[in-house]
């Protein structure tokens, strides 16, 4: 009887302790575009893609915030997200606004997985970052 108590006991503490690891943590939101990066290409590497190296080197994976579901119907505010139709290439330089996840797994290993809030793409005859 104590055994299958205890059995109860453990099963109650880890589903408790499951819920409570899952409450979202305060993310503070950049929606304005503040930090310079560049485009990079490592599909050479197992599992990347483009990512967004920031000036201090750091990279940045973006994910989509509605996961990676792409049949219809599109999640609503799907067609306002700043990656919504954004054309990668290499080497283009852009000013971005950004929000770390946790929620999703990074497939390259590279960076972090970030919500990207917002995008800006800086025109060759600008002012070098």
């Amino acid at each position: 009887m104590l055994m299958k108590k205890t059995y109860h006991f453990i099963i109650v503490a880890f589903v408790t302790l499951g819920l409570w690891s899952c409450e979202s943590e305060a993310i503070e939101v950049n929606k304005s575009c503040t930090y310079n990066a560049t485009i990079k290409d490592l599909s050479g590497l197992d599992g990347c893609g483009y990512l967004f190296m920031l000036e201090n080197g750091d990279y940045l994976e973006p994910v989509w915030r509605w996961g990676f579901c792409g049949t219809p119907p599109l999640p609503e505010g799907a067609t306002e997200d700043p990656l919504w139709d954004f054309q990668f290439e290499d080497g283009k330089k852009l000013r971005l606004g950004f929000e770390y996840t946790n929620n999703y797994g990074s497939s390259c290993m590279k960076g972090k997985t970030v919500i990207i809030t917002c995008l800006e793409t800086i025109d060759d005859d600008s002012p070098e970052l």
